[in-house]
């Protein structure tokens, strides 16, 4: 294997290689930069998945997913639901700081995209939410987080994707930081709706289900699913 080169994802055998291997990852220039890379953190058996875009200062410093004011504003979020950090798994679709906070480039992105596959693959959440539009766009290429935050998408192995504005966001918008709650407390309804994709997927009657998002989840979505 060449220096730059990364295991495919189907050949990870845990997230601790996968951590071990992207804290001393030389495949592209934020290697250059970084203080700390931030390979993720959280539950190993989530039922949601969290990817952001990338680590600011504070995690560049900690080496920890959403730790500074934004991570401040998830944590009060996902307390709607109600969930801690503790229940889900936070990761980036990077996982190195980029200068002054700056959008990934494709070419970084590229790079990382074996890890966070391969976290995907092991840790086979029902959900995935995406925290803002290069997270979501390295799902749907060709999706619009204003037009499809806080709505189910079906993605492969029917894992449900469910956008979200990204939280530093909420921070500079009290619009949007209204848009993060109402869709934060919608999350049980993703949830319901991976569940019944999988059932349906393990079931022969040939029945195809188009209406997951209207999904109403029930009288009270949130029993039992955490």
């Amino acid at each position: 294997m060449a220096p730059g080169d990364a295991p495919k994802a189907s050949e990870w055998g845990s997230l601790d290689a996968i951590a071990s291997y992207v804290r001393s990852c030389t495949r592209c220039t934020l290697s250059e930069s970084r203080t700390l890379a931030v390979p993720g953190e959280g539950s190993q058996f989530p039922s949601i998945m969290f990817i952001g875009e990338g680590p600011g200062f504070n995690e560049d410093q900690q080496g920890r997913p959403f730790v500074g004011r934004a991570g401040a504003l998830l944590e009060e979020l996902l307390a709607l639901v109600p969930l801690r950090r503790e229940d889900v798994y936070i990761t980036n679709v990077v996982k190195c700081r980029p200068p002054e906070n700056r959008d990934p480039s494709p070419d970084e992105v590229k790079a990382c995209w074996p890890f966070l596959e391969a976290q995907i693959r092991l840790l086979q959440p029902r959900v995935i939410a995406t925290l803002g539009r290069h997270s979501l766009m390295r799902l749907f290429p060709d999706a619009r987080i204003s037009d499809r935050h806080g709505t189910i998408m079906k993605w492969r192995d029917g894992i449900i994707v469910f956008p979200l504005y990204h939280p530093a966001a909420g921070l500079r918008s009290t619009r949007l930081k209204e848009a993060l709650q109402e869709d934060f407390v919608k999350l049980p309804q993703a949830v319901i709706a991976a569940l019944d994709s999988s059932r349906g997927a393990s079931q022969t009657s040939g029945e195809n289900d188009d209406s997951l998002d209207e999904l109403d989840g029930g009288d009270d979505p949130q029993i039992s699913l955490f």
